[in-house]
């Protein structure tokens, strides 16, 4: 472990609340120790990652902490601070006892239990643990929460897991991707949900500073300069929560995958000898000009959501070069235009979140919003010029509850921050 590494505010609460929360049972068997991951904006790139495109994601200084000591039996028992809550479950016939137990767990321990389960599924022999839950990542407001529990689950059972397992570039016996795809899988079995892959990847491979290119066919990605002082990332969160299971997710897969199928076949059956077209597999695969061609040869609701995942896609490989460039500022008007894909084509937006992107669009120096996530609640993400973040902030909570009904809105200034991470206290 790097004694380099700092603990987190999150962590350091949870390494406080341990011995309250868990008392003096039972005999443990390591020093106490927490771990974490961080939690996730993506800057553009939305709805792609299950199309096998590309996403541009920031980790940020926002994270999910596990703090405890390893236990001598095979029992795991928690406390989140957040829900003030206990869960507890058994090592014992996992993964095969999973969802027997999962249904007597509380939703976010269900993400623990998952990722354990994937774990000994992969070959790793754990051991039990207590530990206190704690983060400031906001739960169902897009900024990933469930994959930081996840993530940081990973670590805190490398932590407990008397050397058992690693995680790490050179020699570990899993690499950061393998372990975003093994927590991917893990939300999955958790909630029935089947996201792509480009939280749990954001959450393992954060960088201070630094944007994540990440290409989710190849599992391939390139870091970007992200840190100026003159440009703020602004999280605004509508206070409205919302569940990827509930919110048709799966349903838009879907129709990408049907859409993506039918313009396969439309395309060879316009053009026989085309190569290229007979190995579409995935919207990420066709392009523009295709599009353009066949796409109005789709039903409606498909053309719309093929039409706004190809041009997503192109947008984030823009997005990429301005930030090769150092042209920050420029990708603002992309999130424009992300946002109005979202909303009209895509159709997950919500009334808050329009609401949110429009008072942001009247504030000068404001140069890009959008929604953030998967969508029907949660927050949006603002590029704003750093001197006028006040002003947004006075308008936001001047007009937003007028607008609203009287729902207040929350705003956060996020900063890309490293990854995931653990160490003895």
């Amino acid at each position: 472990m790097n004694e380099s590494i700092f603990i987190p505010q999150p962590a350091q609460v949870a390494l406080e609340r341990f011995p309250i929360a868990m008392g003096n049972e039972p005999e443990y068997t390591s020093a106490l120790g927490a771990a974490w991951a961080s939690g996730r904006v993506n800057l553009i790139g939305e709805h792609t990652d299950y199309n096998d495109g590309f996403v541009l994601p920031i980790a940020v200084d926002r994270v999910v902490a596990f703090a405890g000591q390893a236990r001598g039996d095979g029992i795991v028992r928690l406390w989140s601070s957040q829900f003030e809550e206990y869960a507890q479950f058994s090592l014992e016939g996992m993964p095969e006892t999973f969802e027997q137990q999962s249904n007597t767990l509380p939703r976010w321990a269900r993400h623990v239990l998952a990722v354990i389960a994937e774990l000994t599924r992969a070959g790793v022999t754990l051991c039990g643990f207590d530990a206190v839950i704690n983060g400031d990542v906001p739960v169902g407001g897009g900024m990933s929460s469930s994959a930081a529990i996840e993530v940081a689950a990973a670590q805190a059972c490398v932590l407990f897991s008397n050397g058992q397992f690693t995680i790490g570039v050179e020699g570990a016996t899993f690499t950061p991707i393998e372990v975003a795809a093994l927590c991917q899988h893990a939300e999955w079995i958790a909630t029935g949900v089947q996201v792509g892959i480009l939280d749990q990847a954001a959450s393992c491979l954060g960088r201070p500073g630094q944007a994540v290119l990440f290409v989710c066919r190849s599992l391939e990605y390139r870091y970007l300069p992200f840190d100026t002082q003159d440009l703020s990332l602004v999280v605004i969160d509508t206070s409205v929560r919302r569940e990827l299971a509930d919110s048709a997710y799966n349903e838009r897969r879907r129709q990408c995958e049907e859409a993506a199928q039918m313009l396969r076949d439309i395309i060879l059956q316009h053009e026989p000898e085309n190569q290229s077209a007979r190995t579409i597999r995935a919207l990420r695969d066709v392009t523009q000009e295709q599009f353009d061609l066949y796409g109005a040869q789709l039903p409606d609701v498909l053309r719309r959501r093929a039409g706004y995942i190809i041009a997503e896609d192109a947008r984030v490989l823009q997005a990429a070069r301005l930030l090769d460039e150092g042209s920050i500022g420029n990708v603002g008007p992309l999130l424009w235009k992300t946002h109005a894909g979202l909303r009209d084509d895509y159709e997950v937006s919500s009334v808050e979140l329009d609401t949110l992107v429009e008072i942001a669009r009247k504030v000068p120096g404001v140069l890009g919003a959008r929604m953030l996530g998967g969508g029907f609640g949660g927050c949006t993400i603002n590029l704003v010029r750093s001197e006028v973040v006040e002003t947004l902030r006075y308008v936001v909570n001047k007009e937003y509850p007028a607008r609203t009904g009287g729902l207040e809105a929350s705003i956060d200034i996020c900063k890309a921050a490293g990854g995931p991470g653990y160490r003895w206290v």
